[in-house]
């Protein structure tokens, strides 16, 4: 069984230094919907990630699924 949290560290790492601590809070609901907001909206969709290639998740995936469908050609 593997303990190394390397992946969820970095996330939370780049949640609390790219959103955050930039902002206020007033109630916890406000901060879990800017979280929600954050990663539906930024992080899984438009942030570069340097093991893609430095380009966005969903140019990545874009990327993937074409290159297997033409494999599958």
């Amino acid at each position: 069984m593997c303990w190394d949290n390397a992946v969820a560290e970095s996330f939370f790492s780049h949640l609390k230094t790219e959103m955050f601590y930039l902002r206020s809070w007033p109630t916890r609901m406000h901060a879990r919907t800017a979280i929600m907001d954050y990663i539906e909206s930024w992080y899984n969709r438009r942030r570069p990630n340097a093991r893609a290639g430095g380009v966005a998740p969903v140019t990545a995936r874009i990327v993937y699924e074409t290159r297997d469908q033409l494999l599958a050609v």
